[in-house]
């Protein structure tokens, strides 16, 4: 790969770690809108909030598919 290629990849990989393109610019010294570029590339709203509260655990995942939440089955006692 090229020199761009692996700064972008670089870029990508740091953001998707979690680092904030202030602290991705700082590490490998570029600047902060060739950070955000790179990201905006990728697809990605750096501007919106991201909500990452059915990420990555198993309630959250059966929840989307609509297994074992309260709402599925009325909440609670009140309602059966």
């Amino acid at each position: 790969m090229g020199v761009m290629s692996n700064l972008f990849y670089d870029i990508q990989e740091a953001f998707i770690d979690g680092d904030t393109p202030e602290r991705i610019a700082e590490a490998l010294n570029i600047p902060v809108q060739m950070v955000t570029d790179a990201i905006a590339t990728m697809g990605v709203d750096i501007e919106s909030d991201y909500d990452d509260s059915m990420d990555g655990d198993a309630a959250s995942a059966l929840a989307s598919a609509g297994w074992g939440t309260d709402e599925d089955y009325g909440g609670d006692c009140e309602y059966l």
